[in-house]
């Protein structure tokens, strides 16, 4: 190509740039346009510096833009307007527009989101993007919209560690009889009785107290939540056991998506899913750096050698075959068979 063709060439394509950019920036307006002045209370469990809360900060930016500036989401954190279970019977009832609902926690309206909470079913953060992003996830999206509330999309508090003030976690028998606050979940209260320990579901806002009081010995949760929650000041031993991976849901409340035409359902589905690949990115970025900020506050961290991991793994199997049937085998082959495929990618 001499260089008079080639001039002529890098114009066409920045006038091919200059009007895709134009009809954008025109779809975008269009779309504003179309928007009404909406309010959006966003509730969530945990400290408004952990992922979770810089992902609704990121959310609400992002409707802000697309709707010119009339939707307006308030993120509330520290479950200020209610635990889990709360909030998300709030957003059913129209009381509240948004919540973001662990997995484990909303299990006890989509029973089949129990699924996430079989213990050591994951090894690796992509492993459970697959799953969340593919048919299993997807499919168990659609089934909020039988309970009043609409699953947008997912973000996650990532792979789940012991805390505790009595002993390292080193072999399947430092479990016994450790009083470890849970998830209000069955699922998790098995496992930890499968473990050995003595498990005691509490809400999220109570767990630091009765660590404080010692009416507990520890906690499980992933390294960020025990720090955004400060636990590193009441908790001593620090172990990485990675016995769940937990995602979290996106939940609107039926009765508020009901009053949305449909641009303003799409910002706030598009909003969700940018507000996922930054959670993502960040998350795992703060993952790698939390451990040394936790022992730098005074923990003793430890993982667990393969071998006493693959003895957890056998102690916690039956409950695998307990919820097995109630979950649906063929859930349970599809997320398998997803792991399995994610395991092969490079």
């Amino acid at each position: 190509m001499n260089a008079m063709k080639q001039s002529s060439f890098l114009r066409h394509l920045s006038r091919m740039a200059f009007a895709v950019g134009l009809l954008g920036l025109i779809g975008h307006q269009a779309q504003a346009q179309d928007a009404q002045e909406r309010k959006i209370k966003l509730s969530y469990a945990v400290a408004k510096d952990n992922p979770i809360g810089l992902a609704v900060d990121k959310f609400a930016q992002i409707v802000s833009s697309k709707s010119g500036g009339k939707i307006k989401v308030t993120g509330f954190p520290n479950a200020t307007l209610g635990n889990e279970i709360q909030s998300m019977s709030s957003a059913q009832g129209g009381i509240l527009e948004m919540s973001v609902i662990s997995t484990a926690g909303a299990a006890g309206n989509v029973k089949e989101l129990a699924i996430f909470d079989l213990p050591f079913l994951f090894r690796a953060e992509k492993e459970a993007d697959a799953v969340v992003d593919g048919e299993v996830g997807q499919s168990l999206l659609r089934k909020f919209g039988d309970v009043n509330l609409v699953g947008l999309c997912y973000l996650d508090y990532g792979f789940r560690q012991v805390t505790n003030n009595k002993h390292p976690i080193k072999r399947l028998e430092d479990f016994r009889d450790l009083k470890i606050r849970t998830l209000q979940n069955r699922v998790y209260i098995d496992v930890f009785k499968a473990l050995g320990a003595t498990p005691l579901p509490l809400p999220y806002p109570e767990t630091y107290p009765a660590l404080e009081t010692k009416a507990i010995d520890g906690q499980e949760s992933s390294f960020l939540v025990t720090k955004s929650s400060s636990y590193q000041d009441v908790q001593s031993f620090l172990t990485e056991t990675r016995h769940f991976y937990l995602p979290a849901v996106v939940l609107v409340s039926k009765k508020f998506w009901d009053r949305l035409n449909a641009v303003e359902r799409a910002v706030l589905e598009s909003s969700c899913k940018e507000a996922q690949a930054y959670h993502r990115e960040v998350s795992r970025k703060m993952e790698k750096e939390v451990v040394q900020d936790l022992m730098k506050a005074g923990m003793k961290f430890n993982t667990v050698d393969a071998s006493e991991r693959a003895r957890m793994v056998q102690a916690t199997a039956p409950v695998i075959e307990k919820y097995k049937t109630e979950l649906g085998v063929d859930l349970v082959n599809k997320t398998i068979a997803a792991i399995e495929q994610a395991r092969k990618a490079p």
